[in-house]
């Protein structure tokens, strides 16, 4: 999404340890005693393979039978927002995303996701352990709460869960000398990592570049097999190039910003345009610098800016629409005209704004060249 939440490095100083993280900055302060004697086990000095393994255990917990102690954690820690709107939004796009994920991964009602909306104002996301999800509260008014490009920031969070990607990175990361430096003296004998540590450290530590682009490329699957808009993924980081180039993104995309981790906002568009073009049956383009759609490589219309949308994301999503028809074949079907919603077949294509070109005019074209 991605929009991801990314771990930086602790910086140890004048004897404060500061964490920074994407969705957290301050100090840490652990409160829960239930941890690894990362020193000792029974009074014996442990090699650091023997620690690390207890860590890895710990991990394992967390993402298995300890979820639901972690989710909870995760709302304590976070804050949760109880918009009964963006609510509904979220319930609705899990409700269709996993129903239609377990119809080729099973596996996914074993583990059934949590999920719960954040109040952070920044366009973010995240999956941690245990299949829990956390969604911005930022990302629901970025985009007006419209649930298909919401719902495209989901489903790349569901990717990594259902990749496995937070509890491998978070393996990778967790180190023992990382767990000395957070939890320092004020760990305890235990059997387990405290389950405030792993909240704070957890939240997508260790996504790398290619965990971001596989979470992309199949994001796309679930978006369209949920029957969500084909062209609303390439919106959603239209609207993040829109608002970068306007100068009103300061705080909002910072973790998108990193190149070591995140593909570039262009190259995320330009991959989603063509995997819409894919999805058309190759019928379908847009022109990413005019926001011509073109159909059959004839020109059908160049959209016009309406409300908060350019006129480029506004290409995106109309050729989302027509990419379902011909995936759908429904393009052999008359467009018309209803009430002002252009169709062809049932599939609804546009409804034109008023700097657009009229609707009987589109109705022409689409007929002539579709």
């Amino acid at each position: 999404m991605d929009i991801r939440t990314f771990f930086r490095k602790a910086v140890l100083g004048t004897g404060i340890l500061t964490l920074c993280f994407s969705l957290a900055t301050g100090l840490f302060h652990p409160t829960k005693t239930e941890a690894i004697n990362i020193g000792k086990l029974g009074g014996t000095v442990v090699s650091t393979a023997k620690q690390q393994d207890e860590i890895k255990k710990s991990l394992d917990h967390y993402e298995n039978d300890g979820r639901n102690e972690l989710f909870e954690q995760l709302k304590a820690s976070e804050g949760v927002n109880e918009d009964p709107d963006f609510n509904a939004t979220l319930a609705s796009i899990m409700t269709r995303l996993t129903s239609t994920i377990a119809k080729t991964e099973p596996s996914i009602q074993d583990k059934p996701y949590n999920y719960f909306i954040n109040p952070q104002t920044a366009f973010n996301a995240f999956c941690s352990l245990g299949h829990n999800v956390s969604v911005n509260v930022g990302v629901f008014s970025f985009f007006d709460n419209n649930e298909d490009k919401i719902a495209a920031v989901v489903a790349h969070e569901l990717v990594h869960g259902q990749k496995n990607h937070p509890i491998n990175g978070a393996k990778k990361k967790l180190t023992v000398d990382f767990v000395q430096k957070v939890a320092g003296s004020q760990v305890s004998g235990g059997s387990k990592l405290a389950v405030d540590v792993v909240a704070t450290n957890t939240k997508a530590v260790g996504i790398t570049k290619p965990n971001e682009w596989e979470s992309d490329n199949i994001a796309f699957s679930y978006i369209t097999d949920a029957g969500y808009n084909p062209g609303a993924p390439a919106a959603v980081w239209q609207r993040v190039i829109d608002k970068m180039s306007s100068g009103g993104s300061k705080g909002l995309f910072d973790d998108l910003l990193n190149p070591s981790t995140h593909p570039g906002e262009k190259e995320r568009r330009d991959n989603y345009s063509k995997k819409l073009t894919e999805y058309s049956n190759k019928k379908v383009t847009v022109n990413a610098v005019t926001g011509e759609i073109k159909i059959n490589n004839k020109s059908f219309m160049k959209p016009a800016a309406f409300a908060n949308m350019s006129g480029i994301e506004r290409s995106y999503l109309i050729a989302g629409n027509l990419a379902a028809a011909y995936h759908n074949n429904e393009s052999l079907a008359q467009a018309r005209n209803d009430n002002g919603v252009i169709r062809l077949g049932e599939q609804a294509i546009v409804q034109p704004c008023p700097a657009d070109i009229g609707a009987d005019e589109i109705v022409r074209i689409l007929n002539e060249i579709k």
